[in-house]
């Protein structure tokens, strides 16, 4: 059984975007920051301490249901997908992360606005899990650079060292006293952990984070620079 809700054209942070000066672009309908200052010093900043982009617009599906293992094992077996919290990346262009939340439920994460690059992926796979656009549901974030883990720590309780919260690893937690996922993949040759929070409360942590970071030297970082970022972790 499939859901539909009616995404969003805009972040929840569009203002936020505008006053610091975005340039924003259209993608599949939303309007996205594409960049602040400049690619080079948003990825310099990024290298030097830490970044935090705006990922809400990106499509996300989410699936309820024990049909979740039946799509697993349909999608991405032998995978680390196939246990709770762990994630596994499905190839082909866009790449698309699976997350396995819980038993129950999967979160599919992809890398675009583009609806398309996770319908395929799951259609006739499974029709016991009620599946449910999650694009307008979940605001998402990434916070990137060598100084993430101090970030986090001055917002959640949970130990986010590399150790406790490994690469292809999500996590269901408080965040700045919310709930929140966090997503750990090698997409980038940073170290970088994805946000997601409920869309009504983006702004709010947004800020939180923004503010946490800010004696780091946290800096805005577009689109196209984390897209940038991703290109050289692929070639590199």
């Amino acid at each position: 059984m499939t859901l539909f809700t009616n995404p969003r054209s805009q972040s929840p942070l569009h203002h936020w975007h505008v006053a610091h000066g975005a340039r924003l672009v259209e993608a599949n309908g939303w309007q996205v920051p594409a960049v602040y200052s400049s690619t080079d010093r948003e990825i310099a900043a990024a290298r030097a301490g830490v970044a935090l982009a705006d990922i809400s617009s990106w499509a996300k599906r989410s699936l309820h249901g024990p049909g979740v293992v039946e799509v697993v094992r349909a999608i991405c077996p032998d995978s680390a997908a196939t246990r709770p919290r762990g994630v596994a990346v499905l190839g082909g262009q866009p790449p698309v992360l699976t997350c396995r939340l819980t038993e129950e439920h999967l979160l599919l994460l992809a890398s675009t606005p583009d609806e398309n690059a996770l319908g395929g992926r799951i259609r006739e796979c499974s029709e016991s899990a009620v599946e449910t656009d999650a694009t307008a549901a979940y605001a998402g974030f990434w916070l990137v650079g060598p100084r993430t883990e101090e970030v986090f720590r001055r917002l959640t309780s949970l130990d986010v060292s590399s150790a406790n919260f490994p690469v292809g690893y999500c996590v269901e937690t408080a965040l700045a006293g919310v709930h929140g996922v966090l997503v750990r993949t090698a997409e980038l040759a940073l170290p970088a952990v994805r946000i997601y929070v409920a869309w009504d409360l983006a702004e709010y942590v947004w800020e939180a984070v923004w503010h946490a970071g800010r004696q780091l030297g946290v800096a805005p970082l577009g689109l196209d620079s984390l897209h940038a970022l991703r290109a050289s972790a692929q070639h590199g």
